[in-house]
């Protein structure tokens, strides 16, 4: 599938408001207390993710106005490990972690297509800086979930 990076940009924000949809009616912070041992309140989960989804649009719609890949790179990187970080979760504790399916059918196809047509439009130290904010933001979101 060949998708422009405008395009790219358009989709990243629809596919977290779809995974955040199937998280919160798969009862993610319930599964995420659980299997982390943390207290993350459904009302914690929507204030967080309502947060994470706007700063995510505003990053979206700021690559349309700056055409820096970067910004593509970074967010493949989140969902594309987000979306891999579901599946693994999954396996390792023989349980559905809400937000699976639409790791396996949105993030991660998605992460895959810019990593293919963007990742080479940029310099190698990019690609490691795009690589390396995408995973930050992960971690950092995840940290901020189990400390509230």
């Amino acid at each position: 599938m060949t998708l422009s990076p405008n395009q790219m940009a358009g989709l990243l924000p629809v596919t977290i408001f779809v995974h955040q949809l199937e998280e919160y009616f798969g009862h993610f912070p319930l599964w995420y207390s659980n299997v982390l041992k943390a207290q993350l309140s459904n009302q914690d989960f929507i204030v967080i993710n309502s947060v994470g989804l706007f700063i995510f649009t505003v990053w979206s719609l700021s690559y349309l106005f700056s055409k820096n890949n970067l910004i593509l790179v970074a967010l493949g990187t989140l969902v594309f490990v987000n979306g891999l970080l579901h599946v693994l979760l999954s396996i390792f504790t023989f349980s559905y972690s809400p937000g699976a399916i639409s790791g396996v059918v949105l993030f991660i196809p998605l992460g895959i297509i810019i990593y293919k047509n963007v990742m080479p439009l940029l310099s190698p130290p990019k690609r490691i800086i795009g690589i390396a904010i995408g995973v930050l933001v992960l971690f950092m979101v995840s940290l901020i979930a189990m400390n509230i």
